[in-house]
C-alpha cells in the first residue's frame, strides 16, 4: 500500500471522517495540506486546535517542529530545507509526516499526551534560584502576617463569619475587576472601530461628492490642497506626538518590568515617604496663607485678577469676531460682483458642463435648420419673381384682366380665388420677414457661442499651469499618503505589541497571584499537619514523663499504655463472654426451636379463642336488641 493510499484510508475513518479520494487528495493545494496536517495534530493534542489562517508561518512551523521532536520523528539531515518545505506545505515534506503520524496514530496520541508532562522545562538556574528566594521571603512574610492576624483575632467573636464575608467580597471584587478590564478592552476596540468607520465614511462622502459635483479646477485644487495640509499636519505634528507618548509609555512599562519586586518593607517606606511629603505640602500651604494674611493679601485679589484677564481675552475675541464678520461681508460683495460679471457673459445662471453641451447641440440643430429654411426661402423668392413678371406680362396683354379672371373663376366654380391668392402672398411676405428676423437672431446666437468658446479656451490656457501644479501636488499627496499609511501601520503594530505585552504581564500577574494563593493554601495545610504532629509529639512526651514517674495520666492509670491495655483487656473479656453466649446458643438451639414452636402454636390458639369470644358476644347483643324491639311493639298494641 502506497503512502497516499494509506493516508486517504486513515483520513476517511474515525475520528476524521473525510470523504477523500486519491485524485481529490492529490489535487489539494499546499495550504490545504497544512490544514489536514494541523487537523491530525489537533486530534493528538488539543493545543493545536487553532485556525492556521490567523497564525504566522514562523509560529506554525515552530509549533510543528516542536511536536515532531516531542513525538520522536526522525528528522532529515538537511533541517533548513525540511523547515522551509514544512513552512510552505510541500508534498515531499507533508506526505511522509502524515504517513508516519497516521500509521500508528493511537501510540502517537498517547505519547503526545504524556510528552507534555515529561518534557524538560527550559529554566535558567540563576533565575529559578532568584525566584525561589523571593517566594520564600514572601512566604515567610505571609506566615508572619497570618500568625499576627490569628493572635489578634483569636478572641474576637464572629471572626469566621467576617472572614467568609471578606473572602466572598474579595472574590467578587476580583471578578468585577476582570469584567471591568474586559469591558475597557472591548470599549477601546469599539472606539477604534467607530473612529475608523467615521474616517472611511467621511472619505467615501468626499469621493461621492467629488464624483457627483462638477467642480471647477480651482475649487478642486483648493480642496486637494486642504487635504494635503491636513495630512501634513497629522504626519508632522500629531503622529510624532502620539508616537512619543507611546514610546514614553513603553519605556515606563519596561522600567516597571525591570524593577525588582517590592517587598512589604519597601511599600511601608514608600507610604511613610508619601505621608511626609503630604505633611510638608500642608506646612508650606499654611506658611503661604500666613504670609498672604500678613501682607494684607486676600483671595479676592487673585479672583479679580483672573476675572480681568478673562475679560481682556473676551474683548480680544469679540474684536476678532467683528473683523471676521467685516471680512466676510467684503468677500460676499466681491463674490456678488464676480457673479454679475459672469452673468453678463454667460447668462444669469451658471451652466454645468452637461447643460452647456446640451445647449450647444440644440443651438447647432437650430442653425442647420435655419440654413435649410434660408435656402428654401431663396428658391421661393426666385420663383415669386418669375411669377410676378409673368403676371405683369399677362396684365399688359389684357387690360381687363381682373374681369377676365372673375369670369374664369365663375366658369370654373372658384369665385374669389384671386383674392385668396393675394392674401396668401401677403402672408408669405410677412413670413419671409419673420424668417429674416430669425436668421439675424441665430447669427447673433452663433456669435455669442463663438465668444463663449473663445473665453473657455482663454480660461483653459490660464488654468493650464495650475492644473500642471495640481498634478504635481497630487503625486506628492499620494507619496505623503503612502508614507502616512506606512507610519500609521507601524504605529498600529506598535500599539498592538504594547497591548499584547500588557495582556501578557497581566496574565503573568494573575498566574503569580494564583501561585501565591496555592502556596498560602499549602501553608495552611502544612500548618494543620504540624499541629496534629505536635499534638502527637506532646502525647509521646507525656507518656515518657509518666513512665519516668513524673505525674500520672488518671487516678487508676499512670500512662497511656496502661489505659490502652486496660481497654484492650476489657474488649477481650467482652469478646470471650460473647463467644460463650454464642456457644451456649448453638448448643441449645434444638430445644429452643421446639419451645419457640410450642409458644407460637399456643399464641395462635389463644388468638382463635379471642375471636370466638368476640363473635359470641356480638351475637348475644344482637339478640337482646331484637327482644327489646318486640316487647316495645307488644306494649304499643295493647294500648
Amino acid at each position: 500500500m502506497s503512502e497516499v493510499q494509506l493516508i486517504v484510508e486513515k483520513l476517511n475513518k474515525e475520528p476524521f471522517n473525510h470523504n477523500f479520494t486519491l485524485v481529490a487528495f492529490d489535487e489539494k493545494s499546499n495550504f490545504e495540506l497544512l490544514q489536514v496536517l494541523n487537523e491530525v495534530f489537533a486530534e493528538m493534542d488539543s493545543r493545536h486546535k487553532i485556525d492556521i489562517r490567523d497564525e504566522l508561518d514562523e509560529q506554525r512551523t515552530y509549533r510543528y517542529m516542536e511536536t515532531l521532536q516531542l513525538l520522536k520523528y526522525q528528522l532529515p539531515p538537511d533541517i533548513e530545507s525540511f523547515r522551509e518545505g514544512l513552512t510552505h506545505g510541500e508534498r515531499y515534506v507533508v506526505y511522509p509526516i502524515l504517513y508516519w503520524a497516521l500509521k500508528n496514530f493511537s501510540a502517537h496520541k498517547k505519547r503526545a499526551y504524556l510528552g507534555r508532562f515529561l518534557a524538560p522545562l527550559q529554566i535558567r538556574p540563576g533565575e529559578l534560584r532568584k525566584e525561589i528566594t523571593q517566594l520564600e521571603e514572601e512566604s515567610h512574610q505571609l506566615s508572619e502576617k497570618i500568625m499576627h492576624l490569628k493572635k489578634k483575632t483569636a478572641n474576637e467573636s464572629g471572626f469566621k463569619d467576617i472572614l467568609e464575608a471578606t473572602s466572598s467580597l474579595r472574590k467578587e471584587q476580583e471578578e468585577q475587576a476582570k469584567l471591568s478590564e474586559r469591558k475597557r478592552d472591548q470599549m477601546m476596540g469599539l472606539n477604534i472601530a467607530e473612529k475608523r468607520s467615521r474616517e472611511y465614511e467621511h472619505r467615501l462622502n468626499e469621493m461621492r461628492a467629488a464624483i457627483n459635483t462638477d467642480m471647477q479646477p480651482d475649487q478642486l485644487f483648493d480642496q486637494l490642497q486642504t487635504q494635503v495640509d491636513r495630512h501634513r499636519d497629522i504626519l508632522v505634528n500629531k503622529f510624532p506626538a502620539e508616537f512619543r507618548i507611546q514610546q514614553e509609555k513603553l519605556h515606563h512599562l519596561e522600567a516597571a518590568l525591570n524593577e525588582p519586586a517590592k517587598s512589604e518593607s519597601d511599600i511601608a517606606d514608600m507610604e511613610d515617604e508619601i505621608q511626609n511629603l503630604k505633611a510638608t505640602i500642608q506646612n508650606l500651604t499654611e506658611q503661604l496663607n500666613e504670609a498672604q494674611r500678613a501682607a494684607g493679601d486676600d483671595k479676592l485679589a487673585i479672583f479679580r485678577q483672573h476675572a480681568n484677564l478673562q475679560t481682556k481675552k473676551l474683548n480680544d475675541k469679540l474684536d476678532e469676531l467683528a473683523a471676521a464678520k467685516q471680512e466676510k461681508q467684503t468677500l460676499q460683495r466681491q463674490l456678488e460682483e464676480q457673479e454679475a460679471k459672469i452673468a453678463e457673459v454667460s447668462g444669469p445662471k451658471f451652466m454645468k458642463r452637461e447643460e452647456f453641451k446640451q445647449y450647444a447641440n440644440t443651438l447647432r440643430n437650430k442653425t442647420n435648420q435655419y440654413k435649410k429654411m434660408k435656402a428654401e426661402l431663396a428658391e421661393i423668392t426666385a420663383e415669386s419673381v418669375v411669377l410676378h413678371r409673368t403676371e405683369q406680362v399677362l396684365k399688359s396683354r389684357d387690360t381687363d384682366l381682373d374681369g377676365l379672371l372673375k369670369e374664369i373663376e365663375a366658369s370654373k366654380g372658384v369665385v374669389g380665388y384671386m383674392d385668396t391668392q393675394g392674401k396668401l402672398n401677403e402672408i408669405s411676405e410677412r413670413n419671409a420677414q419673420v424668417n429674416a428676423f430669425k436668421g439675424e437672431t441665430l447669427e447673433e446666437i452663433s456669435r455669442i457661442v463663438t465668444d463663449i468658446n473663445q473665453t473657455l479656451k482663454e480660461r483653459k490656457n490660464q488654468l493650464a499651469p495650475q492644473i500642471k501644479d495640481l498634478r504635481a501636488v497630487r503625486q506628492k499627496y499620494q507619496e505623503m499618503e503612502q508614507t502616512y499609511l506606512e507610519k500609521k501601520a507601524q504605529y498600529d503594530n506598535t500599539a498592538v505589541g504594547l497591548e499584547t505585552e500588557r495582556i501578557k504581564l497581566e496574565q503573568e500577574c494573575t498566574a503569580f497571584q494564583d501561585d501565591c494563593l496555592r502556596e498560602e493554601s499549602q501553608f495552611h495545610f502544612l500548618n494543620c499537619q504540624i499541629q496534629i504532629e505536635n499534638a502527637k509529639l506532646d502525647k509521646v512526651t507525656q507518656e515518657e514523663e509518666f513512665e519516668k514517674g513524673n505525674g500520672k495520666l488518671l487516678r487508676d492509670f499512670r500512662t497511656f499504655q496502661e489505659l490502652y491495655k486496660n481497654k484492650v483487656n476489657q474488649q477481650e473479656s467482652l469478646t470471650k463472654e460473647l463467644r460463650k453466649q454464642q456457644k451456649t446458643l448453638k448448643t441449645n438451639l434444638g430445644d429452643y426451636v421446639v419451645q419457640r414452636g410450642l409458644f407460637d402454636q399456643l399464641l395462635k390458639l389463644l388468638q382463635c379463642k379471642i375471636k370466638l369470644t368476640k363473635s359470641e358476644h356480638d351475637i348475644t347483643l344482637k339478640q337482646d336488641f331484637a327482644n327489646a324491639d318486640i316487647a316495645q311493639f307488644d306494649v304499643g298494641g295493647a294500648v
